[in-house]
């Protein structure tokens, strides 16, 4: 007989397997139709489309594989298969993302940009990107979302690649060496790093030194391209170089690492795995890579199954949202004592030059990563961040004033200050990002610990 300890204890259950079951793929709810199919998505797991056939059915939301988020997902057939990056629920915008930021903008934003970020090659990717899915980046929702969502990913692009300077993490491969049969890398530790010369001294796979940076070996095709230990080239003449194509080290606008990130970008845009798997390089010297990465993971990674993207945190108004999708791992909380306080100092300046120019109205907010706010005021305060002089002010007054008496403030219509990229400090390019697939592989293998738990707690009760 069942106690009323023990109905209550049971309707927890309920309700928490329940919000796990909500992870299913909503968009294999409504899959039906002649056209309409619920297929599995490989590159999260070994999923079949048959395993997948099931979610159509009633009561299967908290049954594997439905009950994990994205898993399965509804393909129209008369379209290519790609799977859509998550919705963000917003109305698709009329105006086009290149013509918000023009050339004139990216040419103050960036005026001493290289090779592979040129403007025509961003704009031709959004495009690219933007014909294949229903879901848009710098295309949803109002004008003002649209300038917002272009203000924070410059910031955050800016800062990663050193205002489109650096192509390849400079630890890396600050200088390459160029030879006949290609192009070759010196890896380095910080403590051998010339910073003013941009040199390394004692390179990482010198005398038979294995280099195995950014490669996680448990995950493998179609999870994430196989990678291994990386030793020098076998020439006299290039010792002390590694072939950069046998590693996922830092690449392009957003700095793209490790080897399951560069496999799930590589299926988006080459629709192929193998492409960027065997080829790493092409993020460092293809705009359609290097700029490609970054639209990639603004649009679809997410650190945890039910995270937000950069997109969606960006339309919805949070700054430190996509912040915490970026790199939260190592910049939230933004610690204004701790290793990368000086980073988060750059981030913000880049941020607050990249709103000016496209001509917001108000900067986002910054929560979603804490204490960001904080640091935001403090660089303000401090004097570190004098771009961000005035939207700190109009952040004030936003604050002081009854927003139904008096409008909200225009955003600065000045040019930024001067501003010196702190490129060639060595606390920015010295950064390596956290591996948010290891983040997401524990937090899977939690909830699916979670879900069996309270399966066998509920048969009990029951």
């Amino acid at each position: 007989m069942m106690t009323a300890n023990h109905s209550i204890l049971a309707s927890f259950l309920l309700v928490f397997i329940l919000c796990l079951g909500s992870a299913q793929d909503l968009s294999c709810e409504n899959c039906r139709g002649g056209n309409l199919k619920c297929i599995g998505d490989t590159t999260l797991q070994s999923v079949t489309d048959e395993d997948c056939s099931i979610c159509l059915k009633s009561g299967t939301k908290w049954t594997w594989p439905c009950s994990v988020e994205g898993l399965c997902w509804c393909w129209d057939s008369t379209k290519p298969k790609f799977k859509p990056p998550p919705a963000s629920q917003y109305e698709e915008a009329e105006m086009r993302p290149c013509d918000i930021f023009t050339e004139e903008m990216f040419n103050v934003t960036a005026p001493n940009a290289i090779h592979p970020y040129t403007y025509q090659g961003l704009c031709e990717t959004i495009d690219m990107i933007n014909e294949r899915y229903d879901e848009k980046i710098f295309k949803m929702g109002t004008l003002e979302q649209q300038k917002n969502e272009w203000a924070a990913f410059l910031g955050h692009t800016t800062h990663e690649s050193a205002q489109y300077t650096a192509a390849r993490e400079a630890l890396m491969c600050a200088r390459t060496v160029e030879v006949a049969s290609g192009t070759y890398c010196r890896p380095c530790a910080n403590d051998n790093f010339d910073w003013e010369d941009r040199y390394c001294e004692i390179s990482l796979v010198a005398n038979g030194q294995y280099f195995e940076q950014y490669c996680d070996k448990i995950v493998t095709p179609p999870h994430g391209c196989v990678c291994g230990p990386t030793t020098e080239v076998d020439n006299e003449e290039l010792k002390g170089l590694m072939n950069p194509n046998f590693a996922y080290f830092g690449r392009g606008a957003i700095q793209l690492s490790w080897n399951a990130n560069y496999i799930k970008a590589s299926q988006v845009l080459a629709e192929s795995a193998d492409t960027l798997c065997s080829q790493p390089d092409l993020v460092a010297t293809e705009p359609k890579y290097a700029w490609g990465t970054a639209i990639w993971f603004w649009l679809f990674h997410k650190p945890t199954a039910d995270a937000s993207t950069c997109h969606i945190q960006s339309l919805e108004g949070s700054f430190g949202g996509s912040l915490n999708v970026i790199n939260g791992g190592l910049e939230c909380p933004a610690d204004p004592m701790g290793y990368h306080a000086e980073a988060i100092v750059t981030r913000l300046r880049y941020y607050c030059i990249a709103a000016t120019i496209v001509g917001v109205q108000r900067l986002l907010d910054f929560e979603g990563c804490e204490g960001l706010s904080s640091a935001f005021e403090e660089c303000v305060t401090t004097g570190y961040c004098p771009e961000c002089n005035d939207w700190y002010l109009i952040s004030k007054t936003e604050l002081e004033v009854e927003p139904t008496v008096v409008p909200a403030p225009e955003g600065p219509t000045s040019p930024p200050v001067p501003f010196r990229s702190w490129a060639d400090d060595s606390w920015m390019n010295s950064i390596q990002r956290s591996d948010s697939s290891v983040r997401t592989r524990k937090v899977a293998l939690i909830t699916m610990g979670s879900i069996l738990l309270s399966s066998v707690l509920l048969s009990v009760v029951l």
